[in-house]
């Protein structure tokens, strides 16, 4: 807020902090929201994308914020039950947005975004929210509201003031928005693709796991939950921590402790798995991603290196495999293979070239690359640490049809 004084006449000019270039990057608290609450969170500023030009994206790992770049932190750390006014204070790099249980429903949702993205037009308004005006009028305008989540007056408001922030809007490429994949796609899944997968994909793309207690906070569990992250931000798949306290009796579950097997099964089933989380973390020697490939390993995802037709672009050196790890370097059925995805040296699930081996000190190699002369393919294979285009791809195809069934169950 500023004043500007003219011959001793002083004017009070409402300054907002509008999002920058009409992009909100959120993130919530999964602490305070179970994967449903998150889901009909998500699914709703979605939908308000449809009716004003600001975008909303989920935060990635990575984001650093500032006074120009912000984040809205969704959550309820006073356990909120209804849609209590709030004063945003937008002076601050976090913007908090607290969504009562009562509220989670896209009406009431949509009415607190739209309090939030008024108070960062006009921070001098009220705090009292929409909420309370809306319910008394509800039944007068429920046939106009029917198909809309905002009045045309908070959209024209909202949109007539963001104009020029969303006129420099460009989406920037490294920011994908989580669990959004195009429907159009899923005739690339083939009938032996369902066959194959009938049994390995996690119902509704929610994978349950848990965690011994004197493990949690340490930084084991800091580097399971970014891996788990990396997944969640570029797919529809979630990872829904699970208590076995909770009212939820789950029968297929993942559990990482102190103690258990150092490699998950493929797919979903096996009943309660323990998993050793060291192992989990720190497997296979060379492999910069181990975390995220065992955590795909989880959802059904076969690595890169083992597709049907690999000895087309390496070769294995069975030799220099560890005995016993063998398994682990055979391909996988042409089924399992989705036909219009190619073979990808960049995946995230690529052998690196010392991948199970033995003893490969001396420069030896378990998988080597076909016509790879200046050995840029060898040193670079296995050592990204991010889902590439083709992982995404595979991950939402696959799961295209578990994930809409869940986003259907919010309707």
């Amino acid at each position: 807020m500023r004043y500007i004084c003219v011959l001793f006449l002083c004017f009070k000019i409402v300054v907002g902090r509008l999002w920058k270039n009409g992009i909100v990057h959120y993130t919530i608290n999964n602490k305070d929201y179970d994967v449903h609450s998150q889901d009909i969170i998500m699914s709703t500023l979605s939908q308000l994308q449809k009716e004003i030009c600001v975008k909303f994206f989920q935060a990635p790992l990575n984001f650093n914020t500032s006074d120009a770049d912000k984040i809205l932190y969704i959550s309820n750390p006073s356990k909120l039950k209804t849609c209590a006014p709030v004063r945003y204070d937008f002076s601050k790099d976090i913007v908090d947005m607290p969504i009562g249980y009562k509220c989670l429903n896209e009406k009431d949702i949509a009415r607190i975004v739209v309090d939030m993205l008024r108070a960062s037009i006009n921070p001098s308004g009220t705090s009292i929210n929409s909420y309370e005006l809306a319910s008394k009028f509800e039944e007068k305008k429920s046939d106009v509201l029917a198909q809309k989540l905002i009045s045309s007056n908070n959209r024209n408001y909202i949109n007539t003031n963001y104009q020029i922030e969303c006129g420099r809007m460009s989406q920037p490429s490294q920011f994908i928005q989580r669990r959004t994949f195009n429907d159009s796609d899923s005739s690339a899944i083939s009938l032996d693709n369902i066959n194959y997968y009938s049994n390995k994909l996690w119902p509704l793309g929610v994978v349950l796991y848990g965690i011994d207690d004197d493990l949690k906070k340490s930084q084991d569990h800091k580097r399971l939950m970014e891996a788990m992250a990396a997944i969640e931000l570029y797919t529809c798949v979630v990872f829904q921590e699970y208590i076995p306290e909770d009212s939820l009796n789950a029968k297929n579950y993942i559990w990482f402790g102190k103690e258990g097997e150092d490699m998950p099964l493929f797919g979903f089933g096996g009943g309660k798995q323990s998993i050793k989380l060291s192992s989990f973390l720190n497997g296979a020697p060379g492999h910069t991603a181990h975390a995220i490939v065992n955590l795909l390993r989880i959802l059904g995802i076969h690595m890169m290196s083992n597709r049907h037709d690999r000895d087309n672009y390496v070769s294995i050196n069975w030799d220099n495999i560890e005995k016993g790890k063998e398994q682990y370097l055979e391909r996988s059925p042409e089924k399992a293979w989705i036909a219009s995805i190619p073979y990808d040296f960049d995946s995230v699930t690529h052998a690196p070239a010392n991948y199970m081996c033995s003893n490969c000190d001396l420069g030896e190699t378990t998988v080597q690359p076909l016509q790879d002369h200046l050995w840029q393919r060898t040193i670079s294979m296995g050592h990204r640490n991010a889902l590439s285009e083709s992982d995404i791809r595979t991950i939402n195809l696959l799961y295209n049809s578990q994930c809409n069934e869940r986003y259907s169950s919010l309707k």
